[in-house]
Formats: C-alpha cells, structure tokens, sequence
C-alpha cells in the first residue's frame, strides 16, 4: 500500500482505512452492541434527534470517547483491533489475532484516540464524518475561515506561517537543553566558514541539476540511435558520457552532504543545535543592555513579534489548524475550493455528496468511515442513483454509514443485502434505540437486520 510512515514505535501504511465492525456500549446493568456491515450500513427507524444521538457516538468511539464505549475495528490489511475503554481503567487498543497492546498508535496527545491519529482534532471530527441536510455551524465556520484565510496574499501568509513555525520549533528545542553559554564564540568563524561550503555545496547541486539531466538524457538516446543505425559499439562513448554526466551529479551531492555534515559536527562541538540558534544567540549578545545580563531582544522576544506577524496577518487563527488546511485554503485563493453550501437543486445535492465522499476518501494519513444524515430529501430518482453509484464507488475504499427514511435507498440497500453487500438495519418499531441489549432486553430497544 506504498511508503510506511513511523508512528509510535509501529509502521503503519500512510494510508490506511479504518471501519467498525461493532459498536458497544457497557452500562452498570447491561450491554448493548451494534454490529455494522464493512461497506454500507443502512440505518432506517430513527427519529432526528435520535440520529444526532448515534452520530454523537460513532464520533466518540473514533475520538477521544468515554468510558463504556467499546468498539471492534478492522484495518484494510486485515488487521482487527478491540478497542476498549472500561469503566475506571485507561482506555486500551488490543490486536486481536495476537492479543498484542497496540495503543500507543493510536495515542493522541493524553488520550487515545483514533481519528486523532490521522491528525483529526475532536473539534471538527463530527463535520468530517458526517454530512446532513443542512450544514452544521461548526461546517460554516470552517469553509468561512477557509475563505477569509485564501483572500489573503498567499506568499505573505506562508512565510508568515514559516517564521513562526521555525521559532516555535527553537523555544521548543531550547526550552529542553541548557542555555549556551559564551563557549560557542570560539567556534563562530568556523560555524560561518563551514555554513558558506553548505552553502555553495547546494548552490552547485541546484545550479547543475537541470543542465547534468539533460546532458544525460540526451546522450543516452544518441547511444540508442548511434546503437540503432551504426553498431552497438558506436553507443559506448555515447555511454560513458552519460555515465559521466552521473558521476558528476553524485559528486556535488556527495560533497553537499560532507559540508552539512562537516557543519553539523561544529555546531555540535560549539554546544549549537542549528544555525538558526548560533544566529539568535548573536543578536542577543548584539542587543544587551550594557549594565545588565538580561537581553534587550531575546528569544521569547522574537517569538512575540513572529506570532504578532502571523495575528496581524490571518487573525486569532492557530497555526496548527491553518497548515492542516493548507490544502484548501490554497485551492479557496484559486478560486477552486468545494464550499459546503447548502443544497438549492437536485445537481447541487450531488455535488455536495460527491465533495464529503472524495474528502474522506482522499485524506492524507488514513480514511474513517463516512456518514451520510438523510441528504438526500431534494435528489430525484435520475439523481438519486448517480448518488448510490458514488456510494458504491467509496465502499470499495471506505466505509458508509447511512441513516435515511428514504424509501429508494432503503430498497436500494436491500438488493445490495442479498448479495451480502450491504446491510439494512431497521432501528426500533418505528423509531427506538439504535443498539441491541445482548444482556437485559429493553422493551423499547428492538433491532431487525434485513440481510
């Protein structure tokens, strides 16, 4: 499934699909589980306010959750995770073939959870698992904020991000080793002299890429036609060229990777972590107040004025949430971002489907499952099954979770049940709890599964 990314102490696939399998809930008395389908669920008999009530907690069981929401999950290469978080015990995530403790990939922060994992926050966990009728406040601020962030001069707003990305990262690393101390000026010509090769070293590489491919691939196919029309000794000298081309461009790395290395060796003698830090310290010792040892400009100083650039840039915007959005935030200053507006037409309601679904289906990182809230009220019977063919289309890389009166997509569903691939799950008498007691049967708790 492509590259491996290192998360925790496992490797995991850098992207990766995650669905329920089961749904449970343990009180003091009893036990109540839904079992879901791996590709479409169809959820008919509840009332709206019951369905908030079954989002909220399929938000909880791939959030941070609460005790007695328990969950069996299954991974797309196989795997099947028990995640379990009882009553008075720290929340666990066990492997199920091999009874192996596998939390630690999925911790987020003081928590576990998994959405947090792939890098959703809580805060807007519930507007990417689920799309309604009518969009959610929190959906509207978000595609504001999207706007008014894509209105502003790009170029100002990411190096204004960059900066204060980069100080944070030095008060961070800062804030857990010793201050330098005035050792370091002994090493300070050295520092310069070996950043300046640094320099040049990639200054070369850069300047000879573009001229070292060509030249390469040019004589590599005057070897072929010299091969091709003379003889296929003609092609050597073509060969050796190309070759040599090669050699020239492994040389300027190699030699770039000498002076980092070269560079990082003295700012490692000089007790420097970066560059960065020798050229803060500098300023510091530069701004003194004469008469005192404390810095007129220091480094939660500079921190101060690159957060007041970002602010007076962007706002009261985290830094955190603008890079996770960077993606859409550049396509809204291109004019290309999908708003999630609400739907005035049957094409505007597909649209709308079809953006939730690619969203959820194209995040970097990992796929949960989607949640699909009765929109489908405006949708006519020729638009109604361009939508289902889009459900069809994401189950095969994701799951669906539909809640839904409908009767077009309940039939729907029910051809799908009889070939096993979807399930209709009718929810109460006519709209009564979503999940099953497997303990004390509540009277108004009653579950039928068609297919």
């Amino acid at each position: 499934m492509g590259r491996t990314a290192q998360v925790g102490w496992a490797v995991r696939p850098n992207h990766w699909v995650m669905r329920i399998d089961r749904l449970e809930t343990a009180t003091s008395t009893d036990t109540m589980e839904l079992r879901l389908h791996p590709r479409i669920t169809v959820l008919t008999g509840l009332a709206p306010l019951q369905r908030d009530a079954l989002t909220a907690e399929l938000e909880s069981v791939l959030g941070a959750g609460r005790p007695g929401l328990n969950a069996e999950l299954l991974e797309e290469s196989g795997r099947i995770l028990i995640l379990q978080r009882p009553i008075g015990e720290p929340d666990k995530v066990i492997d199920a073939l091999n009874g192996e403790d596998v939390t630690a990939e999925f911790r987020f922060g003081d928590t576990v959870s998994i959405a947090g994992s792939v890098g959703i926050d809580g805060g807007e966990l519930r507007s990417y698992l689920r799309l309604g009728a009518r969009n959610t406040e929190a959906d509207v601020r978000h595609d504001d904020l999207i706007r008014r962030l894509g209105k502003i001069d790009q170029d100002r707003l990411w190096s204004a991000a960059l900066a204060l990305a980069e100080v944070e990262a030095e008060v961070a690393s800062q804030s857990n080793e010793p201050d330098a101390d005035d050792d370091f000026e002994h090493y300070v010509d050295a520092i310069e002299d070996c950043h300046l090769a640094v320099e040049q070293a990639h200054e070369r590489v850069e300047n000879s890429r573009a001229a070292l491919t060509a030249s390469s691939a040019t004589l590599a196919i005057l070897a072929f036609i010299a091969a091709l029309l003379l003889h296929p000794i003609a092609a050597a000298p073509f060969v050796l060229l190309s070759i040599g081309c090669a050699g020239v461009s492994f040389w300027h790395f190699k030699k770039l990777e000498e002076a980092t290395a070269a560079e990082v060796e003295v700012l490692n003698a000089a007790g420097l972590r970066s560059y960065l830090t020798l050229q803060l310290a500098q300023v510091e010792r530069l701004t003194r107040t004469k008469g005192t040892d404390d810095p007129a400009i220091s480094l939660n100083e500079i921190h101060r004025i690159a957060r007041e650039c970002w602010e007076l840039a962007v706002g009261v915007v985290p830094l955190e949430w603008a890079v996770k959005n960077r993606s859409a935030i550049q396509a809204a200053a291109r004019g290309k971002y999908p708003e999630r507006t609400e739907a005035s037409s049957p094409g505007d309601a597909v649209q709308r489907i079809r953006h939730h679904l690619d969203r959820i289906g194209t995040r970097p990182g990992g796929s949960l499952p989607a949640i699909l809230d009765d929109p489908f009220a405006i949708l006519d019977d020729y638009s109604m099954a361009t939508v289902l063919s889009l459900i069809t289309d994401h189950a095969h890389r994701g799951q669906v979770l539909i809640m839904t009166e409908d009767q077009r997509v309940i039939d729907w569903a029910e051809q799908l049940a009889g070939r096993s691939a979807a399930t209709v799950l009718l929810l109460g008498d006519r709209r009564t709890p979503a999940l099953r007691p497997s303990v004390h049967q509540h009277p108004a708790a009653n579950m039928t599964s068609v297919g």
